[in-house]
């Protein structure tokens, strides 16, 4: 019994992100959307969650753009989110060293907008 709830939340877990990229195409025109963690990894267990950075063109105050965002996709999980500007991001990627390990080397592309 326990084995098929964490096989369900495995499943949910993997397949929620692409249902996030599907919605935020439609309503966000995001320019990429990077999920990284467990589920990029392959490593989820009962006690994961969904890690996600999204980029996009945006002039709201940062904790106002995940709200806007969690109020849009419905999240039906526990989500990590991160939504930055383009130059925001390319400013942390530069800069910092957990973004450059874990979400650009780590991290999967699910999503990216051609220019």
């Amino acid at each position: 019994m326990a084995e098929n709830k964490a096989e369900e939340r495995r499943k949910l877990l993997e397949q929620e992100p692409d249902r996030y990229v599907s919605i935020l195409k439609a309503y966000e025109n995001p320019h990429k959307v990077i999920v990284f963690g467990s589920v990029a990894t392959g490593q989820v267990h009962e006690w994961s969650d969904i890690d996600l950075v999204i980029v996009k063109d945006t002039d709201l105050p940062f904790l106002e753009r995940m709200r806007e965002i969690c109020e849009i996709i419905q999240t039906r999980v526990a989500v990590e989110l991160l939504c930055y500007t383009p130059q925001e991001f390319a400013k942390l990627c530069a800069e910092r060293r957990f973004f450059q390990e874990e979400i650009l080397e780590k991290g999967k592309v699910l999503y990216e907008r051609a220019n």
